[in-house]
C-alpha cells in the first residue's frame, strides 16, 4: 500500500471523529397488533352470568326486600324468583375478593385465586357446574323486566340515541307473559297479603313491557334532566356576575363611591364609611401587600 499524506490521514480522523458523535440507529420491535393479542376466553353457558347479576341485584331490591318487609321468606316450589333456585347464586356467595387487592379473586369452593373475575367464572363453569342447582333458572331470562338486558342501568344504553329508540313489541309481549307466569308462581292469589304485592308488582314490572310506555318513559326521563340542568347553567351564571361585580368594586371602588356621591345617591359620611370598611377588609386579607409587590 501507498503511505499515506498527511492531509489523507486529517481527513480520515476527521471523518471517524464525525462518524463518532452521529446518533447510532437502533432498531425498534415492531408494534403487536390486535391478531398478536391472545384473545381471551369466554364463557360458552348459554345463561348470561354478567345479565343475571344485573336481574340478581335489581330482583334483591325490587322484590325479595318487598316481601321480607311484609313477612314473606318461603318461597312456593315453583317460584323462579326463589334464592335457592338462582342457578349461579352458590357460585357468587363463593366468590372472594382480597382486601387492598380489588384484582385478585379466589374462589371459596377450591380456594384458587384468579387475576379477574371472568376468569373466576370461567373456572366456576369448567370446574364447579356440579355445585349449581339442579333445573336452576337462569336470571338473565328475566331481563326485559328490569330493563337491564343491556347492561346495569334503565337508561344508559339510550341516553344518547333517543332518536334510534329500538325496540320489538313481540320479544317485550314475550317477557310480559314471563314476568306474569313468574309473578303468578310466587305471589298466591288466594292469600291477601299475597295478591297484594302480586297486583303490585304486576302494575309496575310487567304491565309496561311495551314499547309505547318504554319510549313514554324515556321522554319524561329526558324531560325531567332538562330543569337540573338549566338550574346548574343559571347557578354558575349567577356565581360568574356576581364574581365579576365584586371584583369591579374591588379595583375601581374609588370611581364607584365618587359615582354615589355625585349623584347624590349616598352621603359624603356613608362613603366615607364604606371606604373605611374597604380598607379594613384589604388589610385584613393582604390585598395591599399583594399591590405593593
Amino acid at each position: 500500500l501507498a503511505p499515506r499524506t498527511a492531509s489523507q490521514m486529517r481527513s480520515s480522523l476527521l471523518a471517524c471523529g464525525i462518524h463518532a458523535f452521529l446518533p447510532v440507529p437502533f432498531v425498534t420491535a415492531a408494534p403487536r397488533t390486535t391478531t398478536d393479542i391472545a384473545p381471551r376466553t369466554e364463557l360458552n353457558h348459554s345463561c348470561s352470568r354478567q345479565i343475571s347479576r344485573y336481574v340478581r341485584k335489581q330482583l334483591d331490591k325490587e322484590v325479595l326486600r318487598v316481601a321480607a318487609r311484609e313477612g314473606i321468606e318461603n318461597w312456593p316450589k315453583w317460584c323462579p324468583f326463589d334464592p335457592s333456585r338462582d342457578l349461579y347464586n352458590h357460585h357468587e356467595k363463593q366468590k372472594q375478593r382480597k382486601r387492598g387487592n380489588t384484582k385478585q379473586w379466589t374462589c371459596g369452593i377450591c380456594n384458587k385465586v384468579f387475576k379477574n373475575e371472568h376468569y373466576l367464572d370461567l373456572h366456576l363453569e369448567r370446574k364447579h357446574m356440579n355445585e349449581t342447582p339442579r333445573g336452576g333458572v337462569c336470571l338473565a331470562d328475566h331481563c326485559e323486566m328490569f330493563e337491564v338486558c343491556h347492561g346495569d342501568g334503565r337508561y344508559r344504553r339510550r341516553a344518547r340515541h333517543d332518536e334510534h329508540f329500538e325496540c320489538n313489541n313481540t320479544s317485550l309481549a314475550l317477557a310480559r307473559q314471563r314476568c306474569e307466569g313468574a309473578l303468578a308462581s310466587c305471589f298466591s292469589l288466594t292469600d291477601e297479603k299475597t295478591r297484594k304485592l302480586h297486583a303490585q308488582f304486576s302494575r309496575q314490572w310487567c304491565q309496561v313491557l311495551d314499547c309505547g310506555i318504554r319510549q313514554e318513559r324515556l321522554r319524561e326521563h329526558h324531560a325531567d334532566m332538562m330543569p337540573v340542568i338549566v338550574l346548574l347553567l343559571m347557578v354558575v351564571l349567577v356565581g360568574f356576575l356576581v364574581f365579576s361585580v365584586m371584583v369591579c368594586c374591588v379595583d375601581y371602588s374609588d370611581d364607584v363611591f365618587q359615582f354615589l356621591v355625585d349623584s347624590h345617591l349616598a352621603s359624603t359620611e356613608s362613603v366615607k364609611n364604606l371606604v373605611k370598611a374597604r380598607d379594613k377588609t384589604r388589610a385584613s386579607i393582604g390585598m395591599d401587600r399583594a399591590r405593593h409587590i
